[in-house]
């Protein structure tokens, strides 16, 4: 089964996502990449957002959100993500889990 994280920081907003694609169908793992890869191609091409991504054997983004002038456009496009990510989810629930977790939090 695939496992997705989506990552959010310390103030809730989502930063980035992690995804393992093992055992799942080629159809489900597609849908996720293109998913991942269609937002990753919007942060960076529409709104110059810097975004380190890699869809090798684990798909990953991290978006960089030092630009506090684009929180809401950034928020967007990340909150259609982690839908994306849901739907997937839903369509193929015997091969995608996707969970939340908080990173980077100092303690």
């Amino acid at each position: 089964m695939g496992e997705a994280v989506i990552q959010r920081d310390e103030r809730g907003r989502v930063v980035g996502v992690t995804m393992q694609a093992d055992g799942m169908s080629a159809l489900a793992k597609a849908s996720a990449a293109t998913l991942l890869r269609a937002v990753a191609l919007s942060l960076s091409e529409y709104l110059h957002v810097a975004v380190e991504s890699s869809f090798e054997d684990e798909l990953s983004l991290e978006v960089d959100r030092r630009d506090q002038y684009l929180d809401r456009e950034i928020d967007a496009v990340l909150a259609t993500m982690r839908s994306g990510l849901r739907l997937v989810e839903r369509d193929y629930p015997a091969e995608l889990m996707v969970h939340e977790a908080t990173v980077g939090v100092k303690v």
